[in-house]
């Protein structure tokens, strides 16, 4: 199976899958009927890192409470490449049960949720907060049926059958057991940052570094696109003019959006700098930890933070708390890319983005979707099938 969805099918590979799955014929980039995944998030101990002495039972930064369940259960076949419109689409109904804590999530899946009450007891997500899960695990493929229109704009768009599991697994004996956040070991110093054991996985598409790839065309590493404070500071102590860098890295400006998109470059600029060189990798040619994992700080921060959601159990409107609104939720466009809100209001710069302009024509295949420009920049496209770790591979640039 995990061969199958990750695109590494030998030649002589038997014709079905195995175990309870043996009387169903493999489809590459499928995972047949009845496959079940469990994931549960932990909160944040910088100290538990799967050493002798360490606190709790589990590697990786995690502490022994978890704070959610995610569960994922296909219940039906379902082929991205024979799905119409009539099957997949956004307007269709979300079928959920609110007792049970699961939806279906239109692409052959069952998603099911447990969260934290207010007394911090698991129960069933309800179906609004099971929403965020068909966000990012559901399908996003152009069907040939409407001319290339994605029939339904939930899913992230590179999941492999709605799912990142068996594709990002790290190869060989690396990839099965106890998640360890890339080998996370805890620092000496109680809010200094960890260290990661594990070099920059390969893209087996770009058959480059997975994490170079990322800090290139992101240029923010949070799920939100922006930089953490830590990050920041490493990135203005590393990337200096003076150590060879063609400038110091620079504060973001927010006082135009003109004045935003130029350092947003210079930062695109000498994060390819960073990459080539190989300094987003510490001496022993691991991912340099500040690049992934916060200071203890920080970790308590964001569990103070995701306590007030758990005591106001306000989870429909996120699971974070930001002591100001990130940058990238704020408005810097240029001219030639302005919108304005949905009922053409014009946005101010700096302003929080709280909707966009959307194709308003009924009789269209992509009525209700957003029609503003995105301002990603061209890239490879992107799959999200790792296939050896650098050090199996040579240098990642």
């Amino acid at each position: 199976m995990a061969a199958a969805v990750s695109d590494h099918l030998p030649q002589n590979a038997p014709t079905t899958y195995q175990g309870a799955a043996a009387d169903i014929p493999v489809q590459p980039g499928l995972y047949p009927q009845g496959t079940e995944f469990a994931h549960p998030l932990h909160y944040v101990d910088t100290a538990a890192d799967g050493s002798e002495g360490a606190p709790g039972r589990f590697p990786g930064a995690r502490a022994d409470r978890v704070k959610e369940i995610r569960y994922m259960y296909k219940i039906r076949a379902f082929d991205p490449d024979y799905a119409g419109p009539e099957i997949k689409e956004e307007s269709a109904p979300a079928y959920a049960n609110r007792k049970g804590g699961w939806i279906d999530n239109g692409a052959g899946w069952i998603l099911a949720g447990w969260i934290e009450d207010a007394g911090g007891a698991l129960r069933a997500q309800t179906p609004s907060e099971l929403v965020q899960c068909v966000g990012c695990h559901s399908g996003h493929e152009p069907q040939r049926e409407t001319g290339g229109h994605a029939t339904f704009q939930s899913g992230v768009g590179v999941t492999i059958d709605g799912t990142w599991a068996m594709p990002r697994r790290l190869p060989g004996e690396a990839g099965w057991g106890e998640m360890t956040a890339m080998g996370y070991r805890a620092p000496d110093d109680s809010d200094a940052v960890g260290t990661a054991a594990y070099p920059d996985p390969i893209n087996r598409a770009m058959a480059t570094g997975e994490f170079a790839h990322f800090l290139e065309n992101v240029v923010g590493v949070s799920l939100y696109g922006d930089m953490p404070a830590s990050v920041e500071a490493f990135l203005s102590n590393t990337i200096r003019a003076q150590s060879g860098y063609s400038a110091d890295w620079p504060a973001l400006e927010t006082a135009s959006a003109e004045a935003y998109v130029e350092t947003q470059r210079l930062r695109a600029r000498l994060l390819k700098e960073l990459t080539a060189n190989g300094a987003y990798q510490d001496t022993e040619g691991n991912l340099v930890g500040a690049l992934l994992y916060p200071p203890r700080s920080s970790a308590l921060e964001a569990a103070r933070g995701y306590r007030m959601v758990v005591a106001t159990q306000r989870f429909d409107f996120g699971k974070d708390v930001f002591p100001e609104t990130p940058v990238t939720f704020r408005y810097f466009r240029e001219p030639e890319t302005a919108f304005a809100h949905q009922d053409g209001r014009p946005y101010e710069v700096g302003e929080t983005v709280v909707d966009r302009p959307i194709d308003e024509d009924r009789t269209s295949l992509t009525w209700g979707v957003g029609i503003a420009p995105t301002e990603i920049t061209d890239s490879p496209d992107y799959q999200p099938i790792l296939d050896y770790l650098a050090e199996h591979a040579g240098p990642s640039r």
